[in-house]
């Protein structure tokens, strides 16, 4: 029976592990991005001939260093909350399961573990975020400040003295390259 119960605790680690990577793999966009890189004149279920192995290679090249959309901060705290409650119902899961006596006592320090590295992963990210967020606004006081700068600058200019304005002098004869008496230089 006990042999039971940690063969269920190892699928529901990996469960929790696999299921995610899975939705993501199989998400509407990365099948989108799939249909749209398979060629049109290649059926799905033939493999490539060998003139084509470099243009597969190419295009796997692409796929690999195409920039990926940006991930929002509500997705990435979402993403961060559900590992955190997963991880958390695994734990005590693991505590019901060992308290009522199926299983030995130590088949809790996986979830324990896992939650504790969770944490402490989570802290360092707290603190990169935090970091990050000031130095987005302190790049954002530069640029107010710059702008203050520029604006103080322009009215400075506009409030200084007027230009001087320089009369010219338009000479009585015009010179006419084309005209019948030409003469040259010096004569």
């Amino acid at each position: 029976m006990s042999s039971a119960v940690l063969y269920l605790a190892i699928v529901a680690v990996w469960a929790v592990v696999l299921v995610p990577m899975w939705l993501r793999r199989d998400s509407e966009t990365t099948g989108i991005s799939r249909l749209l890189h398979k060629r049109p004149d290649e059926p799905a279920d033939e493999p490539a001939a060998e003139d084509d192995a470099d243009e597969e290679e190419t295009l796997r090249d692409e796929e690999i260093s195409a920039p990926r959309r940006p991930v929002g901060r509500a997705t990435v705290i979402a993403r961060r909350r559900r590992r955190t409650s997963g991880l958390a119902a695994l734990l005590l899961t693991a505590v019901a399961v060992a308290a009522s006596g199926l299983a030995p006592w130590w088949i809790v320090a996986p979830p324990v573990l896992l939650l504790a590295g969770h944490l402490a992963l989570l802290r360092v990210a707290v603190g990169m975020d935090t970091a990050r967020r000031r130095a987005a606004a302190q790049a954002r006081a530069a640029a107010r400040a710059r702008a203050l700068q520029t604006r103080r600058a322009a009215e400075a200019a506009e409030t200084a003295e007027p230009a001087e304005v320089i009369e010219l002098v338009t000479p009585d004869e015009v010179f006419d390259q084309y005209a019948d008496d030409r003469r040259a230089v010096g004569e």
